[in-house]
């Protein structure tokens, strides 16, 4: 029985020499590295039809992708975010905001009959996940200084790039976007967003939404390619074409954040895809 055991001891060391030689521990050790980090893509490889891109490793506090990145351009839909964070933090959860006749003038498909009263967690929830500028802008009547106090929520979160001329972002006229920033801006946004009113995040990553008999469908087409979706807003206008921004878990409670900004109504959403199939498959 001894030494049946030393033999396979024996042979067990040799085995292991023979493994350490043909595979030594630096070798082992770069394979570890070049197996799993999301920043070894090669960028000049990355094509995209965004004006503006980045993605941001948020466990790291480092961009590990970046394209323009500090460009002020128009917003879009992607103001809603400040809209939400602005209703969050100025108004009580029991608000009741009213839909008035201008604020159905904004866009007017979303359902909403003049008149009706809506408790504002709801409302937010229909501005986030259907972008719906109806909801958006009746938030903004609750207060008359609501558009001011936005504009606080930035230079809070220190956008340098960002300011706000409405609540929706939509376009003011040919030339003048309602809303701008830059993709860098809307990265600390959502890092702001995650760290602090994650919840509002949540319904952004559902198909749709029901409240009061009506049904808001999400606005984001990625919803089946990103399993691991924590949340993100879409944006789409004439003058900021399309953006888009999404946050998505790497694993173990890892958030990367996704935003492009100046794409099209469809490139947004490839744009988005192609940067998440290179840095985090």
């Amino acid at each position: 029985m001894l030494l049946s055991n030393l033999i396979k001891i024996v042979s067990l060391s040799a085995i292991l020499v023979v493994f350490n030689f043909l595979w030594p521990q630096e070798q082992l050790k770069n394979y570890a590295i070049e197996e799993y980090d999301i920043g070894d893509y090669p960028e000049e490889e990355i094509r995209l039809e965004a004006q503006s891109a980045c993605v941001f490793d948020v466990l790291k506090n480092e961009f590990i992708f970046e394209k323009n990145a500090e460009a002020q351009l128009p917003l879009a839909s992607l103001t809603k975010l400040i809209t939400a964070i602005t209703a969050k933090e100025n108004l009580l959860p029991g608000t009741l905001i009213e839909i008035s006749k201008e604020a159905l003038s904004q866009d007017g498909d979303n359902g909403f009959r003049a008149g009706e009263l809506w408790l504002l967690p709801k409302m937010i929830n229909a501005t986030l996940i259907a972008s719906s500028n109806d909801a958006a802008f009746a938030i903004s009547e609750s207060r008359p200084d609501f558009i001011y106090l936005m504009n606080n929520t930035a230079k809070k979160l220190g956008l340098e790039q960002t300011y706000f001329l409405n609540s929706t972002g939509l376009d003011i006229s040919s030339d003048l976007a309602g809303a701008y920033g830059s993709c860098k801006d809307m990265v600390e946004t959502m890092r702001y967003i995650l760290a602090n009113y994650r919840d509002i995040l949540e319904i952004t990553a559902k198909e749709t939404y029901l409240a009061n008999g009506i049904e808001f469908q999400n606005t984001n087409k990625l919803l089946p390619e990103l399993p691991t979706l924590i949340g993100g807003k879409t944006g789409f206008d004439d003058l900021a074409g399309g953006n888009l921004i999404v946050v998505v878990d790497k694993g173990l409670h890892h958030p990367i954040i996704i935003t492009v900004l100046g794409s099209n109504i469809e490139g947004r959403f490839s744009d988005v895809q192609t940067l998440y199939d290179a840095f985090l498959k």
